[in-house]
Parts: structure tokens; C-alpha cells; sequence
């Protein structure tokens, strides 16, 4: 299985497919879906529907077939499983701008869980993902699990001190975008209306981050430089 895409559910498909073609700076083309906005590694998907991060799409390599899951399977979240391996039409689109406007990636996709195991045994242990990264983070009262597929990690996030709790379903949290000129990328969006917070350093080492507050069809948004 990889991980091939994000779908963002919005009220207004057009406007939405709008505003992220700011934020991406990319054109939308003609997806499996719906309006697509494809990235240097992943791609993004506006669909109707309430506004906010709707579900993931993975793919399987020729000939072979995706792992017997439900939709139970998943604890709550909406997973699109592609078992031909197609990645569906994309006709027309392109870049917005040449340069590096044109180069932005999804980074990482996050989840929120109230049983970090549950979600191990999932995606390490029927999906078959590389689990890249297990740490805790006391000081946010936080473990984190981060597995990597297609190129994108997955980040799995789970509160510390609590008992898992299997009853409570996962949610999908938000969205981070590598991009390779953050003050640049920042400014455009300003200019064009976007609001985006000052830059500050990220989590990760070597990193600065900003965020995004509008624009986003609800979806909590990262703009990410390494």
C-alpha cells in the first residue's frame, strides 16, 4: 500500500478547488474524484462535504491486491483503497508559476487517537506501513507513532498518562506541506490574501514552520522547510 493522497471535503467545491490553488500553487486538474491539485509528492482532492480533512487514498502496486479491511477496519477513519493501481485520470492543470512555487509536497498527515497500539496493530501490522518513528514527548503529554508510505508519514498522535480507550474512534487531525522556500511561499499567500502566522522553528530539528489560518477548508494546515 501507498499512500497517494489527501481528500478535503468543502461546502463549495469551486472555491475551495480556488483556495488551494493559491495555497498550493498549483492548477487543479481532472482526478479520480474530482478537482485535483497534484504535488510534487501526493495530491490533494476537494470533494463536497462538510468542510475539513474527509479521508486518505492509497494504492496498491500492480497485480497486487489490498489487505482484507473494512470500513470497520480503520477505527472511524474514511480510507479509499485503489486496487488497480491506477492513479486515475489527470487531464490538463499544471503549475501556477515556474520555480519553486510549483514544488510544494504533503509532508505528513495527521491522525488523532485515543489508542496508539490499536492504531500500531492497524497500519504497521495489516497495512504493512513502515513504522519509522515511535517517541514520547512528556513535556506535550504526547506520543507520537510516524510511519512512512509513498513518501508522506502518516503521524499517529496519542495522549500520555491516559488508558487507551478502544471504544473512542480515530480522527483525522490536519495536514503538513513541505515547501522549499518558506519566507517566499509565506509572502505570496499574504499578498494574496491568505492569512498565515509568522515563521518559528518546527518541531522536528532543522526545521521552521508557519501556519496557515485561512483558506484551508477548514483543515488545520502547515506550511513546513527543512
Amino acid at each position: 500500500m501507498e499512500l497517494e493522497s489527501v481528500q478535503i471535503a468543502a461546502a463549495d467545491v469551486a472555491a475551495a478547488t480556488r483556495s488551494y490553488e493559491v495555497l498550493l500553487g498549483v492548477a487543479a486538474v481532472q482526478g479520480p474524484l474530482g478537482p485535483r491539485l497534484p504535488l510534487a509528492t501526493g495530491a490533494v482532492d476537494i470533494i463536497g462535504g462538510e468542510p475539513g480533512l474527509a479521508s486518505i487514498r492509497f494504492l496498491c502496486g500492480a497485480g497486487v491486491s489490498a489487505p482484507p479491511l473494512t470500513e470497520e477496519s480503520f477505527h472511524g477513519l474514511r480510507v479509499l483503497l485503489a486496487e488497480d493501481g491506477g492513479r486515475g485520470e489527470e487531464v490538463g492543470g499544471g503549475a501556477l508559476a515556474e520555480g519553486p512555487r510549483s514544488a510544494a509536497a504533503i509532508d505528513h498527515v495527521v491522525v488523532n487517537t485515543a489508542d496508539v497500539e490499536r492504531a500500531i496493530g492497524l497500519w504497521r501490522d495489516r497495512c504493512g506501513l513502515r513504522l519509522a518513528l515511535d517517541r514520547e514527548f512528556p513535556q506535550r503529554g504526547l506520543r507520537l507513532v510516524f510511519f512512512r508510505s509513498g513518501g508522506i508519514t502518516l503521524e499517529i498522535a496519542g495522549g500520555l498518562g491516559a488508558a487507551p480507550d478502544p471504544r473512542v474512534p480515530d480522527r483525522f487531525w490536519g495536514v503538513a506541506y513541505r515547501v522549499p522556500d518558506l519566507p517566499a511561499w509565506r509572502e505570496r499567500l499574504l499578498g494574496a490574501g491568505v492569512a498565515v502566522s509568522q515563521i518559528r522553528p518546527g518541531q522536528k530539528r532543522d526545521t521552521v514552520v508557519a501556519t496557515v489560518k485561512s483558506h484551508a477548508a477548514g483543515v488545520p494546515t502547515l506550511l513546513l522547510m527543512r
